[in-house]
């Protein structure tokens, strides 16, 4: 009879971690070649990394329209997947998040009064943190949608926004990335791969019972 109820569990799992997965390793292509996709191919960068420095940086060389779509959807891709595995796995999928990425304090006190706060931090920092917090905190599924497409837009509108006022400095950065794009490629895929690595390190025996909710 455990093992019928473990089948579903494990599925369900798997439902967002595969997802989580292929979307955090496509971050990480990302950043380790932005130097050369900034340049070259930059909404393929923000298909794979829509960090708030790339979206600055491809303001100028990505029309509106796609720069919008790509932007957004990207910026959206993991955090129903976040919501759910809130949801579904409450005070665990905390735990996995602070096992992954600290907190401390400060997560406990965001969790205690999430209730008041949560719909300005969906609305306003939508990240991975807030997307589990607002799945545990059972809120509305149709408020969290609302809130966080709505915050989401009005962050990408600010920043082609920013891009376009700052239109000279954004086009000097990127032709300096041009002029050096070997040398800077290679630098950040050195820093990447020396960030993954000491993430994997730093992960203790302890926490590694964590690694996912159960």
């Amino acid at each position: 009879m455990g093992d019928d109820r473990r089948g579903p569990a494990r599925r369900r799992l798997l439902a967002v971690s595969i997802p989580l997965g292929v979307i955090a390793a496509a971050a990480v292509v990302g950043n380790a070649l932005a130097p050369t996709l900034v340049v070259n191919h930059p909404l393929l960068l923000l298909a794979l990394n829509t960090t708030t420095r790339h979206l600055v940086l491809t303001s100028t060389s990505v029309d509106f329209v796609p720069y919008l779509l790509v932007g957004l959807g990207r910026r959206l891709l993991e955090d129903p997947f976040l919501f759910l595995l809130g949801r579904w796995y409450g005070d665990d999928a905390i735990a996995w998040v602070d096992a992954k990425v600290g907190g401390g304090r400060l997560l406990a006190f965001v969790q205690r009064n999430f209730h008041w706060v949560g719909w300005l931090l969906v609305a306003v920092v939508p990240g991975g943190v807030v997307c589990v917090l607002a799945g545990a905190s059972r809120m509305r599924t149709a408020v969290f949608l609302v809130l966080n497409v709505g915050g989401t837009v009005a962050t990408i509108l600010a920043l082609r926004r920013f891009g376009d006022v700052f239109a000279g400095p954004v086009d000097a950065t990127v032709t300096f990335v041009g002029d050096n794009v070997v040398v800077l490629t290679g630098l950040s895929i050195f820093l990447t791969g020396l960030f993954v690595l000491r993430r994997r390190r730093r992960r203790s025996p302890g926490v590694a019972g964590r690694d996912a909710p159960r």
